[in-house]
Formats: structure tokens, sequence, C-alpha cells
């Protein structure tokens, strides 16, 4: 096939179009298939003012970025560290206004995304009907359906400029296998796309595309929505990948205790842990050893 450049990009070049201010989704959910090799590049590149959207429930990813002073707003129906506590960066800034809260709840915000897929301008759902979230966050707006009557919310799309994805596989035109759930990242990459936005998607490892020509229905995420593949063995560390690792409670414990310990313990976290390595490679070098790599690779099945 002649004329088709390849996708495949070192995070440093795939983010480069990354601008202040920019809207910014990130695919996953909790500590599950996040794309944490991207989240530390945009952290090393001193982002500012970013307005983050998670589908779902965000975690480690959103609550790093807050930390490293990145985003100005957070879009997400819930931010923790599940059974570690709160995610107490984002709770510190949150409270004192240096983070602004979109109030919502998730079918809000996938409404949102639903309209930006369907080039729509807002995105009508139940959810809110009834509760005080309207009043907390102008931008819902209660209406009422015009063939039934019914009381509504409409949510203005929302549309990513740039999106964050993790993937077991890809290959080197941008097709995207997960081994397990993409939860919302298929409507992520929809949203982003058609509003003209860029999908950068970090993979475990990159296929050779005919993995995908010889059985099409692999590809849960198609090239045609995927703007860049970034291969990073491990990447979604200390987070999950479906198929391939379990998250590392050990490392998401010791970020809850500098989180605990204060905003002079994260800059010291972020320093080591995201400015010292210069390298992915370096990262997997400085904090896991082949002994935990082995242990997080075996716990997977172990919980089968």
């Amino acid at each position: 096939m002649t004329g088709r450049t390849s996708k495949k990009a070192d995070a440093h070049a795939a983010l480069a179009d990354l601008r202040d201010g920019a809207v910014v989704a990130i695919g996953g959910s909790l500590f599950h298939n996040k794309p944490m090799r991207l989240v530390r590049e945009v952290a090393r590149r001193g982002a500012r003012d970013l307005i983050v959207v998670a589908v779902t429930q965000a975690s480690i990813d959103v609550d790093l970025l807050v930390a490293a002073g990145c985003v100005a707003e957070v879009r997400v129906p819930y931010l923790g560290l599940e059974h570690h506590g709160l995610a107490l960066n984002f709770r510190r800034r949150a409270a004192d206004g240096r983070v602004k809260v979109w109030d919502c709840d998730e079918t809000q915000v996938i409404a949102g995304m639903e309209a930006a897929a369907k080039n729509l301008p807002s995105g009508w759902t139940k959810t809110g009907v009834g509760t005080d979230l309207p009043n907390s966050n102008p931008d819902l707006k209660p209406v009422a359906d015009p063939i039934t009557g019914e009381p509504m919310i409409a949510v203005p799309a929302i549309r990513p400029d740039m999106a964050l994805l993790h993937a077991t596989r890809g290959d080197q035109w941008g097709n995207l296998a997960y081994a397990g759930y993409p939860f919302s990242d298929v409507l992520i990459a929809e949203a982003t796309r058609r509003g003209g936005g860029k999908v950068i998607a970090s993979v475990d490892e990159v296929v050779p595309a005919s993995t995908f020509t010889a059985d099409p229905f692999l590809a849960d995420i198609a090239h045609i929505l995927v703007d860049a593949v970034v291969e990073a063995p491990w990447g979604a560390h200390p987070c999950s990948s479906h198929g391939n690792y379990q998250y590392d409670d050990a490392y998401l414990a010791h970020y809850q205790q500098s989180a605990r310990d204060g905003e002079d313990a994260m800059r010291r976290w972020l320093a080591e842990h995201v400015h010292a390595p210069e390298s992915h490679e370096a990262y997997l070098d400085r904090f896991l050893t082949p002994s935990r790599l082995a242990a997080l690779r075996r716990d997977i099945y172990a919980r089968q």
C-alpha cells in the first residue's frame, strides 16, 4: 500500500502539539489501562492550564498532573485512589481554588462526549434531574424533551483537543487491541477525532500489521481514529494493562504517602519519578526490578 505514513512515534514527538489550555481526555478507568507513560511525559513537558476529562473514573493519572501544576480544571465524575484513599493533591488544589471542579456525574460526561462524537452541540441525559448539580455547574441545563415533555439535562459537547489512551497492542498504522475491557476509550477516540483533536495511544507492544489484517476483529479501535502510537512496554505502570500485568499496589501506596506528606514531599516525588528518568527505559530500570516485573505479570493470572 503506497503513500501510507507510519504512526509509530516516541512520546516526546507524539505530544509535540499539546498546547497550554488544551482539553485533554484520558482513557482507562481507576487503576486500569491508564496511559501513564504519556501522563508522565505531559508532566515533564511542563504543560499548563489543561482541562482534563475522564469519562469514567480517574486516579493517579489526573492526580499526578494536578500535583505537577498542569491542570486548571477537572471534569471527572470520580477522582481517587480507591483503597488508598482520596486523591490528596487534587483535594488540596480544589479546596483552595487552584483547580476548578466541573461538577458532574458519569453519564453527563458521557453525554457530552457522545454529542462531540456525533457532531452535535449538546447531549441529553436524565441523570441530574431533580438534583442540585445544575446549580453547582451552570453548564448543565435543565430542559424539557420536545416530544414527551420529560425533564432532561442538556450537556454541552465535550471536544477534546487531545486524547491519551493505553492499549495492549497496536500496529504502526494505529490499529489498537485491548486484551481486556476498553472502558470508554472508543468513545473518547471518536469524540476527539470528530472534533479535530488528536488521539495518542501508548501500547505495551507494537505488532506487525499482518496481526490485524489476518483478523480484523482484533481491532477494538481502528487506525482511522488514531494519530500516533507510542510503543511503551509496561507503559501503564503503576496501573494495570489488562491481560499483561496487574497494578503495582506498593508503588501506589508510596505515591499516596508522598501526597499525604504535603506539597514539598510531592515535589520531591515528581523530581525522582517524573523528571529524573531520561527515558521510559530509565524509569523501568529505576523502579521495576526483574523480580518485581515478574511478580506483577504473574499476579494477574493468580487472581483469575
